[in-house]
């Protein structure tokens, strides 16, 4: 999971620099909220629901895949409402744009890696 978070975190690098470059600085730092929006509550996640132990019975581990993502999309509209707040000015083009394709990037980069998957 973390080598997935890694390669998006370089992709949000490369996506902020050309936005600043042909966008300006808005841009970029709107892209660089829509990365925080997504990378900290999926880290939180993954930290906290796959963090179970051999012992533990498969209703633990199930309750925690629950409680982490309620978490997980509780810290992201917060997050959400906390920019829309806060960062003045904003694009949402960028913000949202930047958000869908982390989405995007998280999936082709799990199917990617997966080589049971591939075998399907």
């Amino acid at each position: 999971m973390y080598r997935i978070y890694l390669m998006q975190v370089v992709f949000v690098g490369l996506i902020s620099v050309v936005l600043w470059l042909f966008y300006g600085q808005t841009a970029a730092l709107s892209s660089l909220a829509a990365a925080a929006i997504y990378l900290i509550p999926n880290i939180y996640f993954a930290s906290r629901a796959l963090k179970h132990r051999n012992d533990d019975s498969a209703r633990h581990v199930l309750a925690q895949l629950y409680v982490s993502e309620i978490w997980k999309m509780g810290m992201t509209a917060l997050l959400f409402a906390a920019v829309f707040m806060l960062v003045r000015p904003l694009s949402p083009f960028s913000l949202f744009g930047t958000y869908i394709l982390l989405h995007l990037i998280g999936w082709v980069a799990q199917v990617m890696l997966n080589n049971r998957f591939q075998k399907l």
